[in-house]
């Protein structure tokens, strides 16, 4: 009887490019073409920069590169900039139902492996697609309860897909992957403590787990044996993380059921806003009427919204923290300062969540008049992520709005065209705009390009302007 990892494992070194549906493989482009935008959009940042910095002194080399830059690092170096960049803005895809942020991990090590290596385009791919759907498989396992017990999921269901990426890409045998995946379950930590004061050792996350499968599938390749349970063990990861759920709680079937039939990587959402994606259908509904109402900020006399109660604790609450978000990123996970945020500036892109908007009084008085209440309708459809908004203006009249389901998934999907013209405003103002055109052309044919390194080398290029 083969344990929960060594299905897995089997699964991910024996899957060929033709096993891949077509619909799989244009989303992942899709989804490689949203990250590297993502990415881009947070390379002129400093924190990006300090991280550069931090790995010329651990990490320095001549192995690869990160996005955007000309400084050779070591593998696991470059993955780590490639995560931080990735996760920086809040702005990366989400898996709905695990709440993993799936592709940016096996992206990050995958991207500097292919491009340093002169992998063809299908090789990156693949790498890709492999280790974002295992990541949301895991992380059906337990999905909402690691948050509650203080746990990202993407810090360590990254983790394990980054690892599924690098070793299809090094040829790991299912052993040697099964010995990986058990020594990257001892490296994981994924700690949600910055959530309490906005620091910054979150966006860090994504870095991380991308830069530790470098050790874990170097490990596993030496023959250094790792735990076969691993998973579903009496001191597997689950059972001795998630503490307060009983055993029978934990869903591994989900890990392994139709593996290569039943896709969840097509459930895997763009985000059209750098903030939560449980924000999303919130900041949807509230611009919708202001757009339907030609409604101002001083018309306003409540916002109420109806939440999943799973998403109180991380969205609305404690109140002073929300309301008042400490630093950027704490900002993004604040349900009431991007309501305020969006109604008074019309919108949120890239440049949200600045320093100026947290203390733009305008924008705190009204994050002032947002109001919360646990509702178990938010709950029905754990893939559906919807939103119930109502807007009381000063003269007693209310405006509602109902979104049934976030945007990106397949109740309410988004096209080919959103994701570039995401792509474009990510880019804008970072890479020239010729360099922008030339960009998705290459990233929208991906899986036909021979080497990647064309690709990536022509995106290390001065920045245009820096924030």
């Amino acid at each position: 009887m083969h344990g929960m990892s060594e299905r897995l494992a089997d699964w991910a070194t024996n899957l060929s490019w033709t096993d891949i549906p077509r619909d799989v493989k244009d989303l992942a482009r899709l989804q490689i073409l949203d990250a590297v935008g993502v990415m881009l959009a947070a390379r002129p940042l400093e924190p990006v920069h300090a991280a550069v910095r931090a790995m010329a002194r651990t990490d320095a080399g001549s192995q690869a590169r990160s996005l955007g830059f000309d400084q050779s690092l070591s593998l696991s170096g470059a993955a780590f900039v490639n995560g931080v960049m990735s996760s920086l803005l809040e702005f990366d895809d989400t898996h709905i139902e695990s709440f993993v942020h799936p592709t940016v991990a096996p992206f990050s090590i995958a991207l500097p492996y292919c491009q340093s290596s002169h992998l063809s385009g299908a090789r990156l791919m693949q790498a890709v697609i492999i280790g974002s759907e295992l990541s949301c498989r895991l992380g059906l396992v337990s999905p909402m309860r690691l948050h509650g017990v203080g746990i990202h999921p993407t810090a360590i269901m990254g983790a394990f897909g980054a690892v599924y990426a690098l070793a299809w890409l090094e040829h790991l045998d299912c052993r040697q992957l099964v010995d990986a995946i058990g020594h990257c379950a001892s490296m994981c930590g994924g700690l949600m403590a910055s959530w309490e004061d906005g620091a910054s050792t979150k966006t860090l996350h994504v870095g991380m787990a991308a830069s530790q499968a470098v050790r874990a599938v170097a490990l596993g390749r030496e023959g250094i044996s790792g735990p076969r349970l691993v998973f579903e063990g009496r001191f597997g990861w689950f059972q001795t993380h998630v503490q307060k759920a009983e055993p029978s709680a934990f869903r591994y079937v989900q890990a392994t059921d139709e593996l290569g039939g039943r896709w969840e990587l097509l459930n895997v959402a763009s985000k059209p806003y750098p903030s939560a994606f449980t924000i999303h259908p919130y900041v949807d509904a509230v611009l919708a009427l202001k757009a339907a109402h030609a409604i101002a900020p001083a018309d306003i006399a409540e916002i109420r919204c109806r939440i999943a109660p799973s998403s109180v604790a991380t969205l609305c609450e404690p109140a002073a923290e929300k309301l008042r978000p400490l630093t950027s990123w704490h900002g993004r996970i604040s349900l009431q300062h991007s309501l305020a945020e969006a109604l008074v500036r019309g919108g949120m892109d890239k440049h949200a969540y600045s320093p100026e908007a947290l203390a733009d009084p305008v924008i705190n008085a009204l994050a002032d008049k947002v109001a919360y209440e646990a509702h178990a309708s938010q709950s029905a459809d754990p893939k559906k992520a919807g939103a119930h908004v109502r807007i009381r203006l000063n003269d007693g009249s209310c405006l509602e709005h109902v979104i049934e389901s976030v945007r990106g998934t397949r109740a309410n999907p988004i096209s080919q065209e959103d994701y570039i013209r995401k792509f474009r405003s990510n880019a804008d103002g970072v890479i020239a705009p010729g360099r922008i055109d030339e960009a998705i052309d290459r990233l929208m044919r991906l899986d036909a390009i021979d080497d990647v390194a064309a690709v990536f080398d022509a995106l290390a290029t001065p920045t245009v302007h820096s924030e």
